[in-house]
């Protein structure tokens, strides 16, 4: 299994790295045209609505759907299934577009309370144009399970990369209409995310059809596993309403510097920590099925170490080189040094909770493989408070700053929360061997950061005032020099998945 994943794993890391280069671009557009200011903020709190919404309830049903209809296939009634799913959740989010149509203003006052009239007015007409895109994206996440369910992993992970080349290709014609553009820009790229997986479905026999089937037992074990999972995934996602909430009460530019943070700090988990874990989650669900626990804890203890071998040296570097890397990426146009400032102090925190997003993630995906949604949504539950008191107990005194810390915090709470009680359901795993490991490339990840900011210092990366070619060839060098002894202390420690990964 290991060989399996590792090679379907490098061929998804690819279109991940596509389209994570392609939506940086989207954000870099996006930060050049308006920069860190209140239109910025609008813009930010109008997309959170229907893009954070469809990921909460598109990525819940996903993953319920997922593991029940891995169990069904070969089934002649698994369309009937996924048929019935589909409507349902389809109605569903028709439903919540149609009543955020009509609601929108008073949306807009929930989620970002301390807007001036300009800027509340400017975020009601982007939410309401940007909506749809609720429906598109959701039901785009539901068939990329069902792909996904049948190990066509490709055409998914392609499926965000084209959606962000339609944006960015309709900027030509929507770019002197400002925030609008960028919104009706938006929408479009949403449509082609749901249409390009819908028509590869029907070459797995995934055809929809208008029915309803509430007798079939696992129609209703959707529904059951459903609830928790949105439920959880609001919990993991909910420090983004915090953040807006909180952050339209401070100085104008707060929510977009804590929001271009947060895109920076996502990049490890969109290159290569989804790209393990969409393979992964089908593998575990399988081993799940047969009642396999030895396949589930050997994969979980992979998938663990696989993460932990980018997230250590992701966090090490975006916490020590956070100002040239906001600078490289977004000090353009109207995103000035202030932004970079604001941007940078949130990403120097956000970066730090990698390491417990990386395993949260895939101890998350054991615990839904097994059909379990409770424990991930106490856990979830926890966290967001956690986060809650203390981004209040931080706020005044650090400004945006703290919202940033408050959420690495509630991480690092819940991983510890997800250790523990993995260790009660999947009893018999391996911790020692796990731990051992996860030491080693900590210790590289140190060594790493050393040799990364010392390099960093040498070429003038924290200098302001540093051209773009300075910049470009500093952080190659200091990245890259890093990175090859990181490769090589884990070659010296002999971690498992080195050698196959890099043959790969």
């Amino acid at each position: 299994m290991s060989k399996t994943l590792l090679r379907t794993s490098s061929i998804l890391f690819v279109l991940f790295v596509a389209s994570r280069i392609l939506g940086f671009i989207r954000e870099q557009v996006v930060a050049a045209y308006l920069g860190a200011t209140p239109q910025s903020d609008a813009y930010v709190v109008a997309a959170t609505i229907p893009f954070i919404l469809s990921y909460i309830i598109g990525t819940a049903a996903g993953n319920s759907f997922l593991p029940v209809y891995t169990g069904r296939l070969g089934d002649k009634d698994a369309n009937r299934l996924a048929s019935t799913v589909f409507v349902i959740f389809g109605g569903a989010v028709v439903l919540i577009c149609a009543g955020g149509f009509l609601f929108a203003p008073y949306l807009v006052d929930l989620l970002a309370p301390g807007f001036t009239a300009g800027v509340r007015s400017l975020a009601v007409v982007l939410t309401k144009i940007m909506l749809p895109g609720l429906a598109f994206l959701t039901l785009g996440y539901v068939v990329k399970a069902a792909l996904n369910a049948h190990r066509q992993f490709t055409v998914p992970a392609a499926a965000p990369a084209l959606q962000n080349i339609v944006f960015i290709l309709l900027l030509v014609f929507f770019a002197q209409k400002g925030a609008v553009g960028l919104a009706w820009s938006m929408l479009a790229g949403t449509v082609v995310f749901y249409l390009v997986q819908r028509i590869v479905a029907g070459n797995y026999g995934i055809r929809w059809r208008p029915q309803l089937n509430f007798k079939d037992p696992d129609v209703r074990r959707v529904m059951v596993l459903a609830v928790p999972v949105i439920l959880t995934t609001l919990g993991t996602k909910g420090y983004i309403f915090l953040d807006r909430w909180l952050g339209s009460q401070l100085s104008g530019g707060s929510i977009a510097a804590l929001n271009f943070a947060d895109r920076i700090r996502e990049l490890p988990y969109g290159l290569f920590v989804a790209a393990v874990s969409t393979v992964l989650f089908p593998t575990l669900a399988s081993a799940a099925s047969r009642q396999d626990l030895q396949s589930l804890r050997k994969n979980t203890a992979m998938g663990l170490r696989m993460v932990a071998m980018l997230g250590f040296p992701a966090a090490v570097l975006l916490s020590l080189l956070d100002r040239p890397v906001v600078r490289l990426l977004f000090e353009r146009g109207a995103f000035d040094a202030a932004a970079t400032t604001a941007t940078a102090g949130a990403l120097g925190f956000y970066a730090v909770s990698v390491i417990a997003l990386c395993a949260n993630s895939i101890i998350t995906y054991t615990f839904l493989s097994m059909q379990d949604g409770i424990i991930p949504l106490k856990i979830g539950a926890a966290a967001l408070g956690v986060n809650l008191v203390a981004d209040l107990l931080l706020v005044n005194s650090m400004g945006h700053v703290g919202l940033a810390l408050g959420n690495t915090i509630a991480a690092f709470f819940a991983m510890v929360l997800f250790v523990s009680l993995l260790s009660r359901k999947l009893q018999g795993f391996d911790w020692q061997e796990l731990l051992v490991s996860v030491f080693k490339i900590g210790i590289a990840a140190a060594v790493l950061g050393l040799i990364s900011v010392g390099l960093a210092h040498w070429t003038g990366l924290y200098n302001e005032n540093i051209s773009l070619f300075r910049q470009i060839w500093g952080l190659g060098l200091s990245v890259g020099a890093g990175g090859l002894v990181y490769i090589a202390l884990l070659f010296v420690f002999r971690i498992e998945e080195t050698r196959m990964f890099l043959r790969r």
